[in-house]
């Protein structure tokens, strides 16, 4: 394309802008991710295998030096790692991360909460983090570890995750994180991570798409 053999545009690393009149349209993103203006598909923006490892190892060293002991160090080589490989199609279990004092006590000895957690403890999909732990590091941790998505409404705001920078998290997040909400009917309704990365783009024919 043109604008690709002119070394042009925001992804070719040029600062590209062309020659003549510009048109201004405002478009929509479908939910396959192509603009509904141009057709052009947008890409999506992850990070690659290195940047994901250098992520994890980031996380980790940063768990073991404000978790209490060696707990985070055992979940690390945990066994139930491997469940969290299995996907919703293999109709096994998500990994489910709960600080134990969200497993035990007063409420969980009643029947439908007791019931539940034994489902969960006897599928193997259930890990409780440690008594003085703080369970973020335990979910984030595997989530990017092994390369899967989270699913929470959490927004990940507070002063754990400002401890991570803006190198690898952000764009991790916008990747992988699964939002849920519940229908009329009190079905659980999933939120996909968006199609294409909300980020400037340039096609290799050089139209530029500016997210506003």
């Amino acid at each position: 394309m043109e604008a690709t053999e002119n070394n042009g545009g925001g992804r070719h690393g040029q600062g590209w802008l062309g020659k003549g009149k510009w048109e201004v349209v405002h478009t929509t993103i479908g939910n396959d991710g192509l603009c509904k203006c141009c057709g052009v598909q947008l890409t999506t923006i992850d990070l690659d295998p290195v940047e994901t490892q250098n992520f994890a190892n980031l996380v980790a060293s940063l768990a073991v030096m404000r978790e209490k002991g060696s707990n985070f160090q055992k979940f690390q080589i945990n066994a139930v790692g491997n469940e969290i490989c299995q996907t919703l199609p293999s109709k096994k279990f998500p990994l489910i991360i709960l600080h134990n004092k969200r497993s035990k006590g007063d409420k969980m000895d009643e029947p439908i909460n007791r019931s539940l957690i034994d489902k969960w403890n006897n599928a193997d999909a259930l890990y409780a983090t440690p008594s003085g732990s703080n369970d973020n590091w335990y979910w984030l941790y595997a989530a990017i570890k092994f390369r899967c998505l989270l699913v929470t409404n959490d927004e990940m705001r507070d002063h754990l995750f400002q401890l991570l920078g803006n190198d690898f998290f952000p764009k991790w997040k916008e990747r992988h994180q699964v939002r849920f909400s519940f229908s009329d009917t009190g079905s659980p309704v999933f939120h996909m991570p968006p199609p294409c990365s909300v980020v400037i783009q340039e096609s290799d024919e050089g139209h530029w798409h500016i997210p506003i």
